[in-house]
């Protein structure tokens, strides 16, 4: 394109060639001051066989192997004439320009004005540092910044530099281009799309931003929707951007069945933060089509709104909410962006030190499916209401969550001492019950209780390493905690809760923890054989089961949980007692890149109460298995070859039978065009939980490069125990740097037996710098 930095790069150069005086030269080079606009002190190169100058027309020209630097910019050409009469300059035969950012310019003939302000080019190819190449016959540059190219051809791609007489991916052609450097934007006049060289066909007249324009006003690429209950419809959108800080996006889709769905998204940034709002609504036009859900009524909708702010660089706020009209608006119409379960709402304030951080937030969930009735877990005995009941009642509005935590800055008795304090108000309207067998007897067991229940805790802790004389790592540590729980029980029938409105639990804790790794080396790489040993004493766990359990519900005994003064994930329930943790743990490094890794290990409840053993009103820890004296065997193993194929499991063992009682194992390799991953879960059944049947899967993945830029996938979800594909898909996918695009095929069965089978196909086109759409019809059960 013509512009400035090329007209005065030529102007410099025939001044140059003026001050030659019509010296021939062969192969002459020179320094000399710039004379035109610019830095004064800026040095031009020029390179030529010979220079001629006209003493009596004032012409110049440089002829045979023209090259001239000035300023990065590089300009080639067999000749570069400067004719005074018609004041004008021409480059000719094998013109290219590289301009210092990057961007390359060929042409057959340059042609600049007396102004230097407009001109033509012939032959013209520009590839840009966007990736980006436009061609044309002939470029005319009028006005000074609007440049029209006829018999044009653009295309978004980097390879096009290194294989310049290829046909690209794709290609926009029109008879013209006009780029407008005021308004950055090219217009498409007639233009038709051609796909890997061939015609594909004709195209309306369109505009898109130059390249180099991150945020523009426009339409955006439509993208057209299927699905058996909204009908067929296409979404157009349009992109308005308000000044540099803010933005908004209006859409409108058109469904053949349930009318037009509306959206708009506001965007704004300031000079601390950002926030966001986005909209959408419905009247619904066949509100029948949704029976038997929440969203069997005329108008639905939903307002979101997102927001983050930096008070200073230590210190943000921010925010998240979204509000439907129903639980289901969201999925229906595929707007939601979480699990498909909840969206959350929460009120947050983080601030982050050297050595401390602080975290406060409110939080409440709205609920994302319909009640349903449970077939894999008991419901629970009356009066409680059933496992997939009153879900929106039962999710927990959290009202604070505070944490705060740090590291002591200096030593304390030569070792680190930390702290930490949390707290945690909540409130439910509906208790959250399921059944659980007790002696052949089917009793409740609660996930939350209705009321508000509120927990202050403040932790210390203090540990030291010591390195002793044959390499054995000895780390003293001792602890106290104190949680001071406030109780508002509103369910009558729950009477496990304490009746006290307060009660203050307290748990200090002292240990020590040894290991002793022996490091063996070879010449192909080194081996660490490390036993590691921990013993921890505390008081009794104070209080358990007249407590609420909130926090520490996701008990997993494995290797990651093996060591450490509690074991519980949460701040509501503490490990206490006597207790010794042995583990054994082996890695092999070689060399080459392989690595292995192995570790083994069991805790043994040697003195007071096994915390394990006594039930909460979870009672999630019967089926952990650490409720004996001797616990089960927990296991680890890591394999990485580093030749394309990686291994992971962990497990454990009844601590009698060595029977399997959970198993997680992932296996991922790659040879030449083909990648796997195969991941297999198990879980026993787990009674005290409401489980009566084990729960068995595998999950399997590939990819098959069939050609360069092609490749083959598709993944299975297997139910092994109810025999049950539970979600499995197909596709092909051609992806290079100017083109993606993808056609795959899904059907997923959900999670619930009263849930039709979701049968998807996905079509996605992505022209890289015009814009990706998509098509994904659901199908018909």
């Amino acid at each position: 394109m013509m512009r400035g930095p090329l007209s005065r790069l030529l102007l410099a150069s025939v001044a140059t060639i003026g001050l030659a005086s019509a010296l021939p030269v062969v192969a002459h080079a020179q320094l000399i001051p710039q004379i035109g606009e610019g830095d004064t002190d800026a040095k031009l190169l020029l390179e030529a066989d010979s220079l001629h100058y006209d003493t009596r027309t004032g012409s110049a020209a440089a002829v045979g192997a023209v090259f001239i630097a000035y300023q990065g910019y590089q300009l080639f050409a067999s000749e570069v004439t400067y004719d005074r009469s018609t004041n004008t300059l021409v480059a000719r035969r094998g013109v290219r320009l590289e301009e210092p950012g990057g961007n390359v310019v060929i042409a057959r003939e340059v042609e600049l004005s007396d102004d230097f302000r407009d001109g033509f080019l012939t032959g013209l190819r520009a590839d840009t540092i966007y990736r980006t190449r436009l061609a044309a016959n002939r470029a005319e540059r009028t006005g000074g910044d609007v440049t029209v190219f006829e018999e044009a051809g653009y295309t978004a791609c980097y390879s096009c530099r290194r294989r310049p007489d290829a046909p690209p991916t794709w290609a926009i052609k029109a008879r013209r281009i006009i780029a407008d450097e005021k308004e950055r934007s090219l217009r498409f006049e007639d233009p038709s799309f051609e796909f890997f060289g061939a015609n594909i066909g004709p195209l309306p007249s369109f505009s898109i931003p130059d390249p180099s324009v991150r945020r523009k006003s426009g339409f955006l690429m439509p993208t057209a929707v299927y699905n058996n209950r909204l009908g067929m419809g296409v979404r157009s959108s349009y992109f308005q951007t308000w000044g540099p800080s803010r933005d908004v996006t209006y859409g409108l889709t058109g469904l053949t069945r349930q009318g037009a769905l509306g959206d708009i998204t506001y965007r704004q940034a300031t000079s601390t933060g950002a926030f966001q709002i986005s909209a959408a609504g419905i009247y619904q036009l066949s509100p029948d089509a949704f029976d038997g859900t929440s969203g069997d009524r005329d108008f639905r909708g939903s307002l979101t709104t997102v927001g983050n702010f930096y008070i200073n660089p230590r210190w943000q706020y921010g925010w998240e909410s979204t509000i439907t009209t129903d639980r289901r608006f969201l999925n229906d119409y595929d707007l939601t962006t979480s699990d498909n379960l909840t969206e959350p709402t929460t009120l947050y304030l983080k601030g982050l030190g050297k050595r401390n951080s602080f975290e406060a937030r409110l939080w409440a969930f709205r609920i994302l499916q319909d009640d349903y009735v449970s077939t894999r877990v008991l419901n629970p005995p009356p009066p409680f209401s059933g496992v997939g009941q009153r879900l929106q009642g039962k999710q927990a509005y959290v009202h604070p969550a505070i944490d705060y935590e740090g590291v002591y800055d200096g030593a304390v008795l030569g070792g680190e001492l930390s702290y930490g304090f949390n707290t945690t108000s909540l409130s439910r309207q509906e208790t959250d019950a399921f059944g659980a067998f007790s002696n052949g007897v089917l009793v409740p067991r609660f996930r939350g209780v209705e009321g508000t229940f509120a927990r202050q805790s403040a932790e210390v802790a203090w540990r030291k390493q010591i390195i002793a004389p044959l390499g054995q790592v000895i780390t003293p540590f001792a602890g106290a905690r104190a949680d001071l729980f406030y109780l508002n029980n509103r369910d009558p029938n729950v009477s496990q809760l304490a009746d006290d409105e307060f009660r203050l639990r307290a748990m200090p804790w002292v240990g020590v923890n040894y290991r002793y790794p022996w490091l063996i080396s070879a010449g192909w790489g080194t081996q660490t054989i490390e036993p590691v040993a921990e013993l921890i004493a505390s008081p009794n766990e104070g209080s358990i089961g007249q407590l609420q359990n909130d926090d520490a519900q996701s008990l997993v005994f494995d290797d990651t949980t093996l060591f450490g003064p509690s074991k519980f994930s949460g701040y509501d329930r503490v490990e206490g007692g006597v207790r010794a943790n042995v583990g054994l743990r082996y890695t092999l490094q070689t060399y080459a890149g392989g690595f292995l890794s192995a570790t083994v290990g069991q805790s043994y409840h040697l003195a007071g109460r096994n915390s394990f053993a006594v039930p909460d009103i979870l009672d999630s820890t019967g089926e952990s298995g650490l409720n004996t004296d001797t616990s089960d065997f927990v296991a680890d193993l890591t394999l990485n070859t580093a030749r394309g194929f990686t291994l992971s499991a962990n497990a454990r063992f009844d601590d009698e039978t060595l029977s399997v009682e959970r198993a997680e194992l992932a296996a991922a390799g790659q040879a030449g065009p083909l990648s796997t991953r195969v991941v297999y879960a198990f879980l026993n059944r787990q009674p005290d939980l409401g489980y009566i049947d084990p729960r068995e899967e595998i999950h399997s993945s590939a990819s098959l490069r069939v050609f360069d830029r092609v490749r083959l996938f598709g993944m299975v979800r297997y139910d092994m125990q109810d025999n049950d594909i539970i979600r499995n898909g197909a596709g092909v996918a051609y992806d290079d740097d100017a083109l993606s695009v993808s056609l795959a095929y899904s059907e997923d069965r959900g999670g619930l037996a009263t849930e039709p089978v979701d049968r998807t196909v996905f079509l996605r086109l992505g022209l890289r710098t015009i814009g990706n759409t998509s098509v994904s019809p659901g199908l018909d059960n």
